[in-house]
C-alpha cells in the first residue's frame, strides 16, 4: 500500500520539498466507479513542482492538476454533491491494518470511505488565467 503522503508520482515532481497540502488545493472532481470499486479525486494547486517533467520545461504554466485513484473502496458514504471552498481532506492509516481512511468534509457535504491503496493516475500543468 502506498503511503498516502508519499505518492511516488508527486514525490518525483516535488523532490524533497513537502507535497501540496490537499486542504489548500482546489478539489474539482470526484468519480465513483462502482464496478471497479474505486474513487478518483482531482485536485489543482498553484504550488508548482521543483522538478517538472521534461515535456513541461519551457512551457508557460502556473497550475498543476493531479488525479488520485483510491482502489479497493468499501464503506462509501456520500452526503451532498457540490464542491465547497472550505473543506477538509483527510487520508490516514485505517482502523483496519493495510487500509486507508479517506474523507473530504465541509459544513454541509461529505464523502468518506476506506481504501486498500491509492496512486496518482495523471498529472498535468496549464496556465490558469485570473478572474
Amino acid at each position: 500500500m502506498t503511503d498516502a503522503n508519499e505518492w511516488p508520482e508527486l514525490r518525483a515532481l516535488y523532490g524533497t520539498a513537502p507535497l501540496p497540502d490537499l486542504d489548500t488545493c482546489d478539489f474539482f472532481h470526484v468519480h465513483i466507479d462502482e464496478r471497479g470499486t474505486s474513487v478518483t479525486f482531482a485536485f489543482e494547486t498553484s504550488r508548482l513542482p521543483a522538478e517538472p517533467k521534461a515535456e513541461w520545461k519551457g512551457a508557460a504554466y502556473n497550475t498543476l492538476r493531479f488525479w488520485i485513484e483510491f482502489t479497493g473502496v468499501s464503506g462509501l458514504r456520500v452526503s451532498g454533491i457540490l464542491a465547497e471552498a472550505k473543506r477538509s481532506v483527510r487520508i490516514s492509516g485505517g482502523a483496519t491494518p493495510g487500509r486507508l481512511d479517506v474523507s473530504v468534509t465541509s459544513e454541509t457535504r461529505s464523502i468518506a470511505f476506506s481504501a486498500s491503496a491509492s496512486q496518482v493516475l495523471h498529472t498535468r500543468v496549464y496556465l490558469k488565467g485570473s478572474l
